[in-house]
């Protein structure tokens, strides 16, 4: 909870600080009859729902669904807040909270990792109409750099049940000085671990009325750990730990209608 509410401030502090600057550049203008304030004009904010997979040397290049007690299909919560610079880019805070898991090897192991994200992530329009106002489509390149906070756990499967047998080894988990009932040894990482992550990725902008969109996205992310997978036998760095983003948000987006940026009337 702690590094939630360190995300949360963050957000509204960088935000905060923008809508300051552009509320500053209105009064120095002088008195203007009938301008009124414009800080939110040029934003969207938005939330929406996705898939995430892991993408590694531990992947299967399966995707498992009902197995069990097991469903690779996890739904993830992403939160949103996008300022636009001009007709062509965007910038913009993303909050990401989620899991993903996979199992491998005939699904007599899995992985899983729970995560928390903050990426500052910038978008270009390909059609040149980021604010939907040229149209009602928009096809925008993205990329971005954050931190992830996360756990994760390298586990056994059991098969006739269909469950979670033991954790080989984990990160984050709290365990320390495991040992199997041979006295072999577990490694384990106690605490949650950072790790810096950047994304690539496109997204679909779809306008849906006066001031609401629909976007569709989906963005690799690479981290610089190789400790997503919790599987703490690995020891090369190459190829990271990253995973594969898929979802759809719904955005309100402050201004006039088609995503036009507001001008002072004089």
């Amino acid at each position: 909870m702690k590094v939630i509410k360190f995300y949360l401030v963050l957000v509204f502090g960088l935000i905060s600080q923008v809508w300051a600057s552009d509320f500053t550049k209105l009064t120095v203008m002088g008195s203007i009859p009938n301008a009124k304030p414009m800080a939110m004009d040029g934003w969207r904010l938005g939330g929406g729902l996705g898939y995430a997979f892991y993408v590694g040397d531990q992947m299967d290049y399966t995707l498992t669904r009902h197995y069990g007690d097991f469903n690779e299909l996890r739904t993830n919560l992403t939160l949103s807040a996008f300022h636009q610079l001009d007709e062509l880019k965007e910038w913009g805070l993303v909050m990401k909270f989620g899991s993903f898991q996979t199992l491998k090897s005939s699904n007599m192991q899995g992985i899983q990792c729970n995560y928390q994200e903050i990426q500052s992530v910038w978008q270009r329009s390909l059609n040149d109409n980021i604010g939907l106002n040229g149209g009602p489509v928009t096809v925008n390149f993205q990329y971005g750099i954050g931190i992830m906070y996360y756990k994760s756990k390298y586990f056994a499967v059991n098969p006739n049940f269909k469950t979670e047998d033991y954790v080989i080894s984990s990160v984050g988990y709290g365990y320390a000085n495991r040992t199997d009932w041979k006295g072999a040894a577990f490694t384990d990482i106690a605490k949650k671990k950072l790790t810096f992550l950047g994304n690539l990725g496109l997204n679909i902008g779809f306008r849906m009325g006066r001031n609401m969109s629909l976007y569709y996205e989906t963005s690799l992310q690479v981290s610089t750990s190789n400790k997503l997978s919790g599987n703490l036998s690995k020891t090369s760095a190459i190829p990271p730990d990253c995973y594969l983003y898929t979802g759809l948000s719904f955005y309100y987006r402050f201004g006039k209608a088609g995503g036009r940026l507001g001008c002072p009337k004089f």
